[in-house]
């Protein structure tokens, strides 16, 4: 389980502590404090630029000779090259930024997804474009090698004119884009594009310092890794490779169909170039996520700066359109709740002329609306998404005429007789309900979905015809089932689905554990103590209805395949729950009895107060 805690801040003398101003709003704290963040990432990857690029240019070793020659303007703008890539990297994380895991319903669906999506592409173009600029910069520029000539070479004792392509430069562009791709495989594997609210937050420093030994190591490994990769594709595919690109270099040069000076297999010089060339690329690639990770996994202080804290994390909790923002209120109010106590009594003093208008019945309630909505997902999978009920219309009474009525006319006798009229009732109202009586009937109890397709460039290779091609196979070999748990619906993804937003639910549970049990000393108006039997309740009804959808699944889930997993993200739930009912239970043990539980809830809540859960 995952919480957001920081640092407490450093004490200020209240004489030298400045004004502090309103806000409009969260969203302009939010933007306020993150570029005070940003600001922080720009100087530590600059600095790592730096020192990147006098090692590398010291060929990392400390030579005293060459020492004072790296002080220059070479070292200067290759420094500015490192830092332009890793900023273009952190371009890509701000955009793509989210703290929410992907699901999928299986798992050829997240290949798929994850193959086909164009922001996996961009950011495969961006890796292969930036890799290949590091490592031919390095060779030219830094190094002044011959393996970064011209593309077409003269083959000594050829006089026609037509020249063959530099093999070396083909093998050195191979590796560019094989190290490329298997960083971004490893990278969206183990989805590190997901930021992480780290439990335990130390110092920005020192989370750099324990972390720079393990990211060079890894990036060490993954430039060996690549390198084997492409040593061994370039012996089987070396002539395919050459052929295919001297085809299409032909159409603009005379270019020879085979080399005549063929690839040294065994230049170590090269080889070794290479690889410390790919060290330097992916230690870029890996520092600025590192410090990324590092700088924006914090729980930002976004409303300590402004007078009026508190009215800006209502707005921010509050908030429907924009996740960021209510991703950071609900983990800025679970570090205020859980590890700030002067925090917890300012916003319990900050009171209004109606119970509703204080801050901590506002707080409270956009909490509960996010157990609520974890209640109602999970009350969806047993019986699905209830019609609309049609609206009934209001009959209204039917006027009739009498036409044969003897009536004394007071005109001449021989006045010309009437025509003869016919009447009929007005029934319209009892059509129109009978036809909305049957648009009711037929309305399903189970909306049909549609067939989803991959949102990327190939719209037209769709999941079902991706699934019946692996089922033929199974079915010509005669293994059927065999792939089955690659491209079958799971009981598991389907968990991690409903529980998608966890994390937001672990936040809201925290902050009513610790606001609610910290009232007792804390909240001198006594508003809590009228919500804390709603909140048991709450915190109960949620618990049960986990447990019972993890012990006894709605029948739908029988279509899908069981591996018998338990899910993280329910466990994390269910520990956060208990956390805060224990929490609540023991700070008010002397006032137990003064608590009115559900009957529903009566069990669930003896085995708390006896703990045993």
């Amino acid at each position: 389980m995952q919480s957001a805690t920081v640092l407490k801040p450093t004490a200020i003398d209240k004489k030298t502590e400045p004004v502090r101003t309103a806000s409009k709003s969260y969203t302009t704290a939010y933007e306020y404090v993150t570029s005070q963040f940003v600001r922080r990432f720009y100087t530590t990857l600059f600095i790592f630029s730096v020192l990147f690029a006098i090692l590398f240019q010291l060929n990392l070793s400390f030579n005293y000779h060459t020492l004072l020659n790296v002080f220059s303007l070479k070292t200067f703008f290759f420094s500015l090259s490192l830092f332009g890539a890793g900023f273009v990297i952190f371009l890509w994380r701000r955009v793509t930024f989210t703290v929410w895991e992907p699901t999928y319903s299986s798992n050829i669906a997240e290949f798929l997804s994850v193959c086909t999506a164009l922001d996996n592409l961009l950011l495969l173009a961006i890796h292969s474009l930036i890799s290949i600029s590091l490592i031919f910069g390095y060779f030219s520029w830094i190094m002044n090698d011959k393996y970064a000539s011209d593309f077409l070479l003269q083959p000594p004792g050829h006089y026609l004119g037509a020249r063959q392509l530099n093999q070396e430069k083909i093998f050195v562009s191979l590796y560019a884009i094989i190290l490329a791709f298997n960083y971004t495989f490893e990278f969206l594997k183990n989805r590190s594009f997901v930021v992480k609210i780290n439990n335990v937050q130390q110092p920005f420093h020192y989370e750099i310092k324990n972390s720079i030994a393990t990211v060079l190591c890894n990036s060490a490994m993954r430039a060996l890794y690549s390198f084997r990769n492409s040593y061994i594709i370039f012996v089987i595919c070396n002539g395919t490779i050459y052929y295919q690109l001297a085809r299409f270099i032909g159409l603009y040069y005379r270019v020879l169909d085979s080399p005549i000076v063929g690839f040294r297999w065994i230049d170590m010089h090269l080889f070794l170039r290479l690889i410390v060339a790919g060290i330097l690329t992916t230690s870029i690639f890996n520092v600025t996520n590192r410090i990324y990770d590092v700088a924006f996994s914090y729980t930002l202080p976004c409303t300590d700066p402004f007078s009026n804290q508190f009215d800006l994390l209502i707005e921010g909790l509050s908030e429907k359109e924009n996740d960021h923002i209510k991703v950071a209120a609900f983990s800025e109010l679970a570090m205020l709740s859980n590890k700030r106590p002067e925090k917890r009594k300012e916003l319990f003093d900050k009171v209004g002329n109606e119970l509703r208008e204080n801050a901590w019945h506002k707080v409270m309630t956009q909490c509960l609306l996010v157990i609520d909505d974890i209640r109602t997902k999970i009350d969806i999978e047993y019986n699905g998404v209830q019609p609309v009920a049609a609206p009934i219309p209001v009959v209204k009474p039917v006027e009739q005429t009498i036409s044969n009525r003897l009536e004394i006319s007071s005109g001449p006798i021989f006045a010309p007789s009437k025509k003869n009229q016919v009447y009929y009732d007005d029934r319209t109202s009892s059509i129109f309900y009978e036809a909305s009586e049957l648009a009711t009937e037929k309305l399903p109890a189970h909306l049909p979905q549609p067939e989803k397709m991959i949102v990327a460039p190939l719209r037209c290779l769709q999941q079902s015809a991706m699934i019946d091609m692996v089922k033929s196979l199974e079915f010509k070999f005669g293994s059927a089932g065999l792939l089955e748990p690659f491209y079958a619906d799971t009981v598991l993804r389907r968990v991690q689905a409903v529980f998608n937003k966890y994390q937001l639910i672990v936040w809201a549970i925290q902050s009513l554990g610790s606001l609610t049990s910290g009232s007792l000393k804390e909240d001198s108006y006594g508003f809590v103590q009228n919500d804390i039997e709603r909140i048991l309740n709450t915190l109960l009804g949620c618990l049960v209805d986990i447990e019972r959808y993890q012990q006894s699944p709605p029948l739908g889930y029988k279509k899908l395949l069981d591996q018998h997993l338990v899910s993280g993200e329910v466990q994390a739930v269910i520990l956060a729950l208990k956390e805060s009912i224990y929490q609540i239970t023991t700070t008010f043990s002397n006032y137990i009895d003064a608590f009115k539980i559900d009957n529903k809830y009566a069990n669930k809540w003896q085995n708390f107060l006896n703990f045993q859960e």
